[in-house]
């Protein structure tokens, strides 16, 4: 079992604010529209899976705080190169929380063939949500939980998960 340390997930949480996103990901050239992905369906489709592990992490102990908000809206600019506003960041929200009702578990599991279709996404939506679990400076039973139940469903081995904390604590404090 994955136990998130708070001192790490601390710069980790820092680092995200500053930069917004891990190195290897960016979702850029989106059209400056209504709908920043209007014309790529496949980058909206792994976007929006890749926002809603980040969605269920701020969610996984049922008080969503500003903390968290920032830091989630911070790496959706910094991943889209601040093509997505805050309007529809606001309106992915709320689609992930009318989707709550189906369960965390069952929203893992439809989430999780897009995550893996790109390596790249899989190790993000799981750093992402650990820097988002200690947004707030606390990571609850329920953050701690589902960052483990996110490393299953995306295959991701126990010591590969203690790897990137440790990569991304080494890239925060660079």
């Amino acid at each position: 079992m994955i136990k998130l340390q708070p001192k790490t997930l601390e710069r980790i949480r820092d680092h995200f604010r500053e930069v917004g996103q891990p190195a290897s990901v960016a979702f850029t050239r989106i059209p400056a529209a209504d709908d920043p992905f209007a014309g790529d369906p496949d980058a909206k489709r792994r976007f929006e899976a890749l926002f809603e592990a980040m969605f269920l992490m701020i969610a996984a102990d049922g008080n969503i705080a500003d903390e968290e908000r920032e830091v989630l809206r911070g790496a959706v600019r910094g991943l889209t190169d601040n093509a997505v506003r805050s309007a529809h960041i606001d309106k992915l929200m709320d689609e992930c929380k009318s989707r709550a009702s189906e369960g965390r578990d069952a929203r893992l599991e439809a989430i999780a063939p897009v995550l893996q279709e790109d390596p790249a996404l899989v190790e993000a939506a799981f750093s992402l949500a650990a820097a988002i679990a200690f947004a707030d400076s606390d990571i609850t039973d329920e953050e701690n939980e589902l960052i483990n139940d996110l490393a299953e469903v995306l295959g991701i081995e126990g010591d590969r998960a203690e790897e990137l904390l440790n990569l991304l604590e080494n890239e925060s404090v660079e």
